[in-house]
């Protein structure tokens, strides 16, 4: 009998420490730390700057060069000071605000939604022009000459005239569905039309007359298959992805694919010369050959959680995991070159500005990250 419960012990404590050891975050080490000539390189460290209550799970910082600015769910809008590490909130709209705001040199463009989108004067808070919209606006709203580009949450893109607001044009993607889950995807702006994804796993080149010039299917499924994440744009080719299905080159001109990799992502994705950076969903970072798709390297950096950011910054890749974990990888070999724990739990993308790295919690909080 004794034999049997110590056996049957032995058992218990070996699944428990498996158990245990399986749910846990791998542990990184440090492999090299490089001498590099860019603004931002480690050893790095960081600061907690402020914060600015709850904001949406997908929100932005946006950036003028000097300020930083963010919007919350009370529909409070905030400058942010990164030098000074200073807050001011310059307009209250009273309104959700799920998304990144759009700055010029005079205004505020920010979308609720509550399907309202609004102009505001940066200097005064005052609200000079608004326009309310059938659906919620929830994507990034970019501006590009003297137009302004969103998405709602019907997969409608719009093309609007800054000044006035007034519909330049407007693209729908689909009949609506209620039962879709509604991506996020950003817009990726060409020399000849426009890529944006939708929640049916496709991604859309759009001309600047608001027509379709084609279509790729990048979401493997029927469900669950968004293509959040903004298209990457290099040369003759675009890349796209889906959060559940492929990573796909995609001719500019024809919209065939050139190559095709199951590897899904709900990050976004970065390029240069040498290769294309994305994180999958399992907790792995990938540099791809950006020619034919072939794995580079790859560098696992959780079991726990996912990988909702990377950022290149010359010769360095930072990702960051929802829990808090800030990891700057060689971008040529995939090396660790430093790791941070700034344990708070993380779906934003990074923002440069001012020679720092910022990123902002789903609490409002917000960090900088520098040079040691």
């Amino acid at each position: 009998m004794k034999k049997t419960i110590s056996v049957m012990l032995v058992i218990f404590i070996a699944f428990a420490i498996y158990s245990c050891s399986s749910s846990k975050e791998i542990v990184l080490k440090v492999q090299e730390h490089k001498k590099l000539s860019q603004p931002l390189s480690p050893p790095l460290d960081y600061k907690k700057i402020c914060n600015v209550d709850d904001v949406g799970y997908k929100i932005k910082l946006t950036n003028d060069g000097k300020y930083l600015y963010v919007g919350n769910l009370d529909g409070e809008i905030y400058r942010i000071d990164p030098k000074r590490e200073e807050k001011k909130e310059i307009a209250d709209i009273n309104q959700p605000i799920e998304d990144a705001l759009a700055v010029d040199n005079e205004y505020i463009y920010v979308g609720t939604n509550r399907g309202y989108l609004f102009k505001i004067d940066k200097k005064t808070g005052k609200v000079v022009e608004k326009r309310r919209f059938p659906f919620p606006i929830l994507g990034q709203i970019y501006l590009r000459n003297n137009n302004l580009y969103f998405f709602d949450e019907n997969d409608v893109v719009y093309c609007l005239n800054k000044n006035t607001l007034k519909t330049v044009w407007k693209y729908t993607h689909g009949a609506y569905n209620v039962l879709d889950v509604r991506g996020v995807s950003g817009i990726c702006f060409g020399s000849d039309g426009l890529y944006v994804g939708f929640d049916d796993g496709s991604v859309d080149k759009i001309s600047y007359k608001g027509d379709l010039i084609w279509e790729v299917q990048a979401g493997r499924g029927s469900m669950f298959v968004d293509s959040d994440t903004t298209p990457v744009l290099s040369g003759d080719e675009v890349y796209v992805t889906s959060v559940k299905g492929y990573t796909e080159g995609v001719d500019v001109e024809n919209g065939e694919v050139l190559w095709k990799r199951k590897i899904s992502t709900y990050s976004n994705m970065q390029s240069n010369i040498f290769g294309l950076f994305l994180a999958d969903n399992e907790g792995g970072v990938y540099c791809l050959d950006n020619s034919n798709g072939e794995t580079i390297w790859k560098v696992k950096l959780t079991n726990k959680g996912n990988i909702y950011a990377i950022k290149l910054l010359g010769g360095v890749v930072y990702a960051i995991t929802d829990e808090g974990k800030l990891v700057a990888l060689d971008a040529l070999s995939g090396k660790i070159m430093d790791i941070l724990d700034i344990d708070d739990p993380f779906s934003c993308k990074m923002t440069l500005c001012c020679g720092k790295l910022f990123v902002i919690t789903r609490g409002g909080s917000i960090y900088s990250v520098y040079s040691k």
